[in-house]
């Protein structure tokens, strides 16, 4: 989601693994890029279902090639919906048309949705790209230190003399 952002887009990477064909808009939209150029498209998916926190939202997605983001829902679709952005705690309130309001919320670090095998395979067979992501989790369960053991405090000359080598006329002794 883009408040910056005029109109919704697709990525033309993403809306290729789509099975409908975009429409020709009636005109060309030069499209400002952040790094102060522009490109045009004349293409856009209309009334794409998306499924979002448990809700179905239909948006004009308007075919761009972008490669940071598959789809960014801008202005026209935030407006349309009502929606309420509060950044702080990455919430979106966001009202249906049958009068409920709906709330996505993000979470703190970077998440990506689990898909199945079949439906990967499926993306990739219609030419969309994969990664194939090996996470190793390195997070240690915090334990007590030595000095927090109240034995190893009470005897600290006999650990430190069992653990920890003391170097004696150039000879290492336990």
């Amino acid at each position: 989601m883009d408040s910056g952002a005029s109109h919704s887009f697709i990525a033309s990477h993403f809306a290729s693994c789509l099975d409908v064909f975009p429409d020709c808009m009636p005109y060309v939209l030069d499209v400002s890029t952040p790094t102060g150029g522009s490109m045009c498209t004349d293409s856009v998916h209309k009334d794409c279902e998306i499924s979002m926190a448990g809700a179905t939202v239909y948006a004009d997605l308007i075919v761009f090639p972008i490669h940071d983001f598959d789809v960014i829902l801008g202005i026209d679709w935030l407006s349309a919906y009502r929606a309420c952005m509060d950044c702080y705690n990455k919430t979106v309130d966001f009202c249906l048309l049958y009068g409920t309001t709906v709330q996505f919320k993000g979470n703190k670090g970077f998440s990506t949705p689990i898909i199945s095998f079949i439906r990967a395979s499926r993306y990739l067979e219609k030419g969309c790209e994969g990664f194939l992501v090996h996470v190793v989790d390195k997070r240690k369960e915090k334990g007590k230190s030595l000095e927090e053991v109240s034995v190893v405090n009470e005897f600290q000359m006999c650990f430190l003399q069992t653990w920890y080598p003391c170097h004696r006329g150039g000879t290492w002794s336990s």
